[in-house]
């Protein structure tokens, strides 16, 4: 009995400390306008393992799709492209954020006002999820 019981508490403390193998940090969304069809997502993946670790979708239930974005430079004008991952390196963080990898949410089911908070779950190609509370917030970008 005490061996099963060792073995129980060695399976959940793996557990656990696998769910704290990648973090989530710094996440928001940003807030909307009446009637506005899109916003977008931005927070800071960190990776506490020894191995790259890919986010590869991001869901909520906020609008009819939800991609990842990059913003590119074409031709000199900068546009959204979607990304099928980005790649977070073995012990190291990556930040989505404006003007560069973002969540885009495409088809807003309705206004996103400051203060809300919208339930995101992100899914990583070791397959692990994450479900993050994430607060809208009025974003201004200075240029």
């Amino acid at each position: 009995m005490k061996k099963l019981t060792l073995l129980v508490c060695t399976l959940l403390f793996s557990i656990s400390s696998f769910a704290s193998d990648i973090g989530i940090s710094k996440q928001l969304i940003r807030a909307t306008p009446p009637h506005a069809k899109n916003s977008a997502a931005f927070l800071t993946i960190t990776n506490n393992t020894d191995k790259s670790v890919n986010l590869i979708a991001v869901s909520s239930d906020i609008a009819e799709q939800v991609q990842i974005h990059t913003n590119i430079n074409e031709d000199g004008m900068m546009k959204m492209r979607q990304v099928e991952a980005i790649m977070i390196e073995a012990n190291s963080s990556t930040s989505l954020q404006p003007g560069g990898y973002h969540v885009m949410f495409l088809g807003l089911k309705s206004d996103l006002a400051e203060g809300q908070s919208v339930d995101l779950t992100l899914y990583f190609d070791n397959g692990e999820q994450i479900k993050v509370k994430t607060p809208v917030q009025k974003i201004t970008v200075s240029h």
